[in-house]
C-alpha cells in the first residue's frame, strides 16, 4: 500500500515538474520556431534514455507532427517522457483501486492495463487533436487574410509590408506563423524561403497552394496583385464548398441520434396514453 502511494506521489510530482519545465514563455517558443524554420535543432538529448529508444525515422515523424501542432518547445524525447509518466500514474491508480476494492480479478488487471495504455497514448492523442485544430484554424483564417492582403497590395503597399499589416489583424496560428516568417525575413532570409518554411511547418494544403503560387509568381515576375486576388477568390470558393459538404453530410450523421432518441420519444408519446389506460383499467 505504501509503495503504491509513493508511486502515485512520484508520478504526480513528475507530471507537475514536466508541465512546469516544458511550458516555456512565448519568447522562447517563438525562438524555438525560428530555430526550427532555420534548420537549427533543439537541445542535444542524445544522452537521454528516451532519445536512445527512439529510432531516427520515428523521431523525424514525431518532429514533423510537433511542428504541425506548433509545439516548437517540445521534443520527441519530452513527448515520450510525458507518455511514460502518464503510464506510471495510470498503473498506480489502477493498483490503488485494486487495494481499495480488495479485488485482484482478471477484470481489475485488465483495468490496470487499460489505464496504463490510456495514460501512455494520451499525449499522442493530444498531439493529434492539436494538429487537427491548428490546421482547421489556419484554413478558416486564410480567406480573410488573403482578402486583407489583396486590399493592402492594391493600395500600393509592398508585399512584405502588406503581409505585416494583414498579419497584425490575425489571431491564432496563421497570424503567429506569418509574424514568424516576417521575423525570418528581417533576419536575412529571403521571402520565398521564409514562406516555404512556414508552409512546411504547418503542412496545410490550402496554405501550401497559396505559398507556392506567391513564390512562383515572384520568380516569373507575374502581377502579385492579380495572383493574390485569384487566391482569395479560390480560398473563399473552397470554404463555401466545405460548408456545403458538411451540410450535405449532416443528414447522414443525424440518422443514429434520431433512431436512438427521437423515435423512442415519439413511440412513448403515441402509445404511452394507450398503454397507461390499458394497465390501470
Amino acid at each position: 500500500m505504501l509503495a503504491l502511494l509513493i508511486l502515485l506521489v512520484v508520478g504526480a510530482v513528475g507530471v507537475i515538474v514536466y508541465a512546469v519545465t516544458s511550458s516555456n514563455s512565448d519568447v522562447n517558443a517563438r525562438l524555438a520556431s525560428i530555430n526550427v524554420s532555420a534548420g537549427i535543432g533543439g537541445a542535444d538529448e542524445s544522452g537521454t534514455i528516451f532519445q536512445r529508444l527512439l529510432d531516427e525515422q520515428r523521431r523525424d515523424r514525431l518532429e514533423v507532427r510537433l511542428q504541425e501542432a506548433g509545439w516548437y518547445d517540445v521534443t520527441p524525447a519530452k513527448l515520450f517522457a510525458r507518455a511514460g509518466i502518464y503510464c506510471a500514474v495510470g498503473i498506480g491508480i489502477g493498483f490503488l483501486a485494486m487495494l481499495m476494492l480488495h479485488q485482484t480479478s482478471t477484470v481489475m488487471l485488465l483495468l490496470v492495463a487499460a489505464l496504463a495504455g490510456f495514460g501512455f497514448y494520451r499525449p499522442f492523442g493530444e498531439l493529434a487533436g492539436s494538429v487537427n485544430r491548428r490546421k482547421i484554424e489556419v484554413r478558416r483564417a486564410l480567406p480573410d487574410f488573403l482578402d486583407l492582403l489583396s486590399s493592402t497590395v492594391e493600395a500600393g503597399v509592398a508585399l512584405n509590408a502588406a503581409i505585416s499589416v494583414a498579419a497584425e489583424g490575425l489571431q491564432g496560428a496563421l497570424g503567429d506563423e506569418m509574424r514568424t516568417a516576417l521575423q525570418d525575413v528581417r533576419l536575412g532570409r529571403s521571402r520565398a524561403e521564409a514562406l516555404t518554411a512556414m508552409a512546411a511547418r504547418i503542412r496545410e494544403p490550402d496554405l501550401t497552394t497559396v505559398v507556392t503560387a506567391l513564390v512562383q509568381s515572384e520568380r516569373v515576375g507575374a502581377s502579385i496583385t492579380h495572383v493574390i486576388e485569384e487566391l482569395a477568390a479560390d480560398s473563399r470558393d473552397r470554404r463555401i464548398m466545405r460548408a456545403e459538404e458538411l451540410a450535405a453530410a449532416l443528414s447522414n450523421k443525424l440518422i443514429f441520434p434520431m433512431a436512438l432518441f427521437m423515435l423512442p420519444s415519439l413511440f412513448i408519446m403515441i402509445f404511452g396514453g394507450v398503454l397507461a389506460r390499458y394497465i390501470y383499467h
